[in-house]
């Protein structure tokens, strides 16, 4: 069948079927999702944000093909396969949220609002995917408010952070990425919001059967954006920003009926545009000292901006702890109370090595915050504290051949080959486009498959 001849299969047209414009929105146009940028800078409308089929893959009758787990969700019904499955939240949920109010609905365009970097020059990596999730009303009725522990201890962690970044005469110079658990991201997102520009890089969606449990991740969002919209403006021209990521994204992975596929891939700077925006340090920051190498997808850029004069450094959330609990260097900390102050290191005189450690300009004072204690001098004499030891360097990965496998010319992460059958769901499709089954495992049996939207 000749590219002409397609136009005359049901619900195709000779528009590029990755060509889905029509967003009513300019900044939203504008915002593209890393997968649709590797597809010929393909922007998702409205419909297509839905879930609505704008558009038939033409197949042989009855065919199994492998298909974009995201695409697959937007054409089908972000639950495809399992309409009838409730999200499993368990002890997060919560009925109010980060400022003990609640929502009757969730309304996406006013998230994405919210959520977009204030930045023109960081809009390019904003990432609204999964907020685009809540246009279909099926999961916009069952997504839920989260906040765990886990979230809750970060946060008051992050105050630590947030006193020592805003207090450097170069911290603008500087980018930093949260590689935590999304939920423990989305709360130090939360907690730095005054004093960083945010960019949430989150490109999936949530899925009963998941790997990856992104409805965490979702409902955090939801529980601070009330918080976050309150800040939001107040981060100075001097304030570093920040790309939020969720760790779990390439959560492993088993050839199984009761999992589907919605991890995905990061997307970050290269050497060039860190330069432009006057950047040369990036603090990558992980939970605690179980992580001691960046996540796979980031190795290359990593070792690419090592090799471009980037100062690269590893900084651990756990580092920063109250005097109470300050403990040696990687041991597990005890969560504290929310007016607890943190220091890096355990103690207000260890503060003082974060500027040493991270290549920033120490003050002359350290101004507390609000109802956290008296302003700290520099003590006479640091004690002993290491940070994490760790420099990026090159090493096989699953994507080791992404580079050289695309074109040079391509930004960093645009492009980046995937392993096979990574974050791609195997259906059935009849010879008009209809899905007739899904296999969340690539060799398991056929269920039941939607056609078309199911919201």
């Amino acid at each position: 069948m000749s590219r002409n001849d397609k136009s005359k299969i049901p619900g195709f047209s000779n528009q590029d079927p990755n060509d889905r414009s029509g967003s009513p929105a300019q900044w939203f146009r504008s915002h593209l999702s890393r997968r649709a940028i590797g597809k010929g800078m393909a922007i998702s409308g409205i419909a297509g944000i839905a879930g609505v089929s704008i558009y038939y893959w033409a197949v042989p009758s009855d065919e199994s093909v492998a298909l974009d787990s995201l695409e697959l969700q937007r054409r089908e019904g972000w639950a495809v396969g399992t309409e009838d499955e409730a999200l499993r939240y368990g002890g997060g949920e919560v009925s109010l949220d980060s400022r003990n109010q609640s929502f009757s609905t969730f309304d996406p365009s006013y998230l994405m609002g919210i959520y977009q970097p204030v930045s023109q020059s960081w809009q390019p990596y904003f990432i609204p995917t999964m907020l685009q999730s809540l246009a279909q009303p099926s999961l916009n009725s069952k997504v839920r408010l989260f906040h765990d522990a886990a979230a809750g201890d970060a946060y008051r962690r992050a105050g630590g952070l947030g006193e020592l970044l805003t207090q450097s005469n170069d911290a603008g110079r500087t980018l930093l990425i949260a590689d935590l658990p999304g939920p423990a991201t989305v709360a130090v997102g939360a907690r730095l919001a005054d004093r960083v520009t945010l960019v949430p890089a989150f490109d999936n969606w949530p899925h009963p059967r998941g790997v990856v449990p992104a409805h965490e991740t979702l409902g955090s969002m939801l529980y601070y954006a009330r918080e976050i919209e309150e800040k939001r403006l107040k981060p100075g021209a001097n304030s570093p920003a920040m790309i939020m990521l969720d760790s779990r994204r390439l959560s492993e992975y088993r050839d199984s009926s009761d999992q589907f596929d919605n991890r995905w891939v990061a997307r970050v700077p290269s050497t060039a545009d860190l330069r432009e925006r006057g950047m040369d340090k990036v603090i990558y920051l992980v939970a605690d000292n179980r992580q001691t190498t960046e996540l796979d997808d980031l190795n290359e850029e990593f070792v690419e901006w090592r090799s471009g004069g980037i100062d690269v450094r590893m900084l651990r959330l756990s580092d920063f702890r109250t005097a109470e609990t300050g403990l040696a260097s990687g041991a597990a900390a005890v969560p504290s109370t929310t007016g607890d102050r943190y220091y890096y290191g355990g103690s207000s005189a260890a503060h003082w090595l974060f500027f040493a450690h991270y290549a920033l300009m120490p003050p002359l004072r350290i101004a507390p915050l609000q109802g956290a204690g008296p302003a700290l001098s520099r003590p006479a004499s640091l004690p002993v504290f290491q940070p994490a030891p760790y420099q990026p360097v090159r090493r096989a990965t699953i994507f080791s051949n992404a580079r050289t496998a695309t074109s040079s010319s391509l930004p960093t992460g645009v492009g980046k080959i995937r392993p096979t059958g990574f974050g791609r769901t195997s259906v059935r499709m009849s010879s008009d486009g209809r899905v007739t089954g899904t296999a969340f495992g690539r060799s398991g049996s056929f269920g039941r498959g939607g056609s078309g939207f199911s919201g």
